[in-house]
């Protein structure tokens, strides 16, 4: 047991006790055991054994030397000292008085150790026989040698204490050289571990500090030396503000300096100056070191740069949050903005407003000019929006050219809130309206506004965002420049305009249409003349005409069906009755089709009969639709012997450079100024004159909207060939004028 003890206590020595003091393996052993200076002979230290055995304390013991308790005289002492720190001589049979004045006889066993560059001599002293007790007279002055004498101690038993001291030794010397062999590896290990840990820590591009409780720096990386321009060498030992100097509390916040006193580990994001002035977004996290004992050694700080994934996180958030060509927000910020508005105006109890500005003939400036100015236009309406609107106030952009305005603080009482918020989108209208130069074009653009006022107990932002949608298509119903403010029965009309288009759908697919003929009474008939009418066959609300739902068909893009259904029917009539000739009503969108020509042919290859029977009416709005396409129709069409007329002739973009160049066989004179005829001057006169010049230019004239037996006389009176009106006949079904049965 002593000798494990012994064993224990040199590895731990030179495992890095500190220098001549016992580990508890040492100080808990039951052999007497202390640490002498071989040169002075003075203690370095003792175990709880020898303390038990001499009587001294431990302290007592450091202020002891040798000579002290042993009788010899100090050369021979020395010289024991001497051949035991050589290994010339490990083994003395002793005298040794003890602090209570007793003599005992004892072999000690000594040898030395290196530790710290320093030599000391481990003692282990097993104790023989009391020799005298205080009084007695032991003869201690004489006979007293390095070794006992013949015969002093029994043979048996001297010879047995050397074998064992002499196996201590060796084993002592094997374990020392094992200690050893074993240390070079564990530095060598160390030093290789070490090197590994560096290079992975310089090739990591994370700045990495570790810092002592003190908040000095006792490492870092290269990543973090380069942050600083300093040497790793001069960064160990220095704190935050000794790198940094004076300004660092302006280049280096709070958070970013590791409280080596903190136990929680941190993750902090911030933003930093360099020592360079280059600013920074770090990450960092910050980790406690703590040794098994629960102490403190430092704090490991790991700051990562991520100013260019914050870049790009910002860019990822403008891309989804803000308009890249006007550079307002976009729809889905917008959404974001209205439901904290909504939610700080239930606090306040304010009143807040939506309004939804639309381009007007935004789609004419891009055909015309090119979209280069169509977008820059927008840009100049962002720009224009962001400078006017007020504090608290919000812009959007919502669509192609729809922008949203939100307009705060306008008060809690109704009145006052719509007043101001009047006020407020009229001064907005009005910047909008003013005329730009936009690359090189002076364009003076308008809007239509839309607006609707929001009290505190709104409920649904998609809610009141549609209300001003509304809003806005009322105004533009209105006309160019309009602004409407929502009230409860645009949604009736909504609805009605949705159950209109629900009605048309179901038409179109159930057969719901229905044809209606009106007379066209002429001079010289060759033949029963007719126009086609359409009528809507609705569930519930019966036969509608044409004018209450011809808008919603025309903008939901479904009047080319119907145009088409149309003309296919009135085709068939024609085969059907040989003598009819019908006139068909065809839109802008039917007939600018590329492929109408082609379609035409198809139906007078599929039902045959004279083309001449067959008369397109259009409006005057052709001619400035497009009139390339509408000339190359119209030819096209009068290749197939179908004849061409010009509806409602005075209402629209009448010129008479079109009358001339279109290859036209009628002019259809509106019901608004034959209504005149004949007692209004001006109505008069233009009727006469669109008579007159439709026979200069070889053109038949239909009066249209014919109602009274003087407008009748009249008109015949002034060379009108067709008549068309109530006073003939008003619109009726088909099968009224042309029964089943030819």
């Amino acid at each position: 047991m002593a000798l494990f003890f012994i064993l224990v206590s040199v590895a731990q020595l030179h495992a890095g006790q500190k220098a001549f003091e016992f580990p508890p393996a040492i100080d808990q052993s039951p052999t007497p055991m202390y640490a002498i200076d071989p040169q002075t002979g003075e203690f370095l230290a003792s175990n709880d054994a020898a303390e038990a055995l001499y009587g001294w304390t431990r302290e007592e013991f450091q202020t002891l030397t040798v000579s002290d308790f042993n009788p010899q005289k100090q050369a021979q002492i020395l010289q024991n000292l001497r051949q035991a720190a050589l290994m010339e001589h490990n083994y003395f049979e002793l005298r040794h008085r003890l602090k209570n004045g007793e003599v005992h006889e004892v072999r000690v066993f000594s040898w030395p150790i290196s530790h710290d560059n320093e030599t000391a001599l481990i003692s282990a002293v097993v104790e023989e026989r009391l020799l005298s007790r205080p009084g007695e007279d032991a003869g201690l002055t004489e006979g007293l040698q390095a070794e006992a004498p013949p015969g002093t101690l029994d043979t048996m038993n001297k010879h047995m204490s050397f074998l064992v001291v002499f196996g201590l030794l060796v084993m002592t010397i094997l374990l020392l050289v094992f200690i050893s062999l074993r240390r070079r590896r564990l530095v060598r290990e160390l030093a290789r571990q070490h090197l590994v840990l560096r290079v992975m820590m310089d090739a990591i591009p994370d700045q990495i500090y570790f810092r002592r409780p003190d908040g000095q720096i006792a490492a870092c990386n290269h990543a973090a030396a380069e942050f600083l321009g300093t040497p790793p060498d001069m960064i160990v030992g220095k704190t935050d503000r000794e790198l940094f100097g004076a300004a660092a509390d302006s280049l280096l916040p709070d958070e970013a300096s590791s409280d080596p006193k903190r136990r929680e580990t941190r993750v902090i994001q911030t933003e930093m100056t360099s020592p360079g002035g280059k600013n920074h977004t770090f990450e960092m996290l910050q980790k406690p070191v703590i040794n098994a004992r629960g102490e403190p050694l430092g704090t490991i700080s790991i700051w990562r740069d991520v100013t260019e994934r914050r870049r790009s996180e910002e860019r990822i958030e403008t891309l989804a949050f803000f308009d890249p060509l006007t550079k307002l927000a976009n729809r889905a910020r917008a959404q974001d903005v209205i439901l904290e508005s909504l939610t700080a105006q239930k606090q306040s109890q304010q009143y807040i407003a939506f309004a939804i500005f639309d381009l007007d003939n935004f789609a004419a400036v891009n055909s015309i000019f090119g979209h280069n100015i169509g977008d820059a236009l927008l840009r100049t309406t962002g720009r224009r929006l962001r400078n006017s609107i007020e504090g608290g106030s919000f812009a959007a952009r919502l669509s192609s050219d729809e922008f949203l305005v939100l307009l705060t603080d306008l008060g809690t009482d109704r009145n006052d809130a719509w007043q101001k918020a009047s006020a407020r989108l009229g001064a907005l209208h009005e910047k909008l309206s003013q005329k730009a130069f936009v690359n090189s074009h002076h364009i003076t653009p308008s809007t239509c506004v839309g607006a609707v006022l929001v009290g505190p107990d709104a409920e649904s932002a998609n809610d009141e965002l549609r209300r001003a949608d509304l809003a806005m298509h009322n105004a533009k119903a209105k006309g160019r420049g309009s602004i409407s403010w929502f009230h409860e029965e645009m949604v009736d009309e909504l609805v009605s305009r949705f159950d209109l288009e629900t009605a048309i759908e179901r038409a179109l697919q159930t057969n719901g249409f229905r044809i209606y003929l009106q007379p066209i009474i002429t001079l010289n008939p060759d033949g029963r003349h007719f126009e086609v009418l359409l009528r809507l066959d609705h569930p519930e609300r019966g036969i509608i005409s044409p004018g209450d739902f011809i808008d919603v068909a025309e903008t939901t893009g479904l009047i080319v069906p119907i145009g088409a259904w149309v003309l296919e029917e009135a085709c068939k009539l024609l085969n059907a009755y040989p003598d009819l000739h019908l006139s068909v009503n065809v839109s802008v969108q039917q007939f600018l089709q590329e492929d109408f020509v082609e379609q035409l042919g198809n139906l007078l290859q599929r039902y045959s009969f004279s083309p001449e029977h067959l008369t397109l009416e259009m409006t005057e709005s052709l001619m400035i639709a497009n009139f390339e396409l509408t000339l190359a129709q119209l030819m096209g069409i009068r290749a197939l012997n179908v004849r061409l007329s010009i509806d409602d002739f005075g209402t629209g973009y009448s010129a008479l450079i079109y009358l001339k160049q279109l290859p036209l066989d009628e002019l259809k004179i509106d019901q608004s100024f034959v209504s005149g005829v004949p007692h209004d001057s001006n109505d008069t006169s233009l009727v006469e004159l669109i008579i007159t010049t439709a026979h200069h230019l070889g053109l038949m004239i239909v009066a249209e909207g014919v109602e009274t037996q003087e407008q009748e006389e009249w008109l015949r009176r002034y060379g009108c060939e067709s008549l068309q009106g109530y006073l003939f006949s008003r619109p009726k079904p088909v099968e009224y004028y042309l029964p089943a049965s030819n």
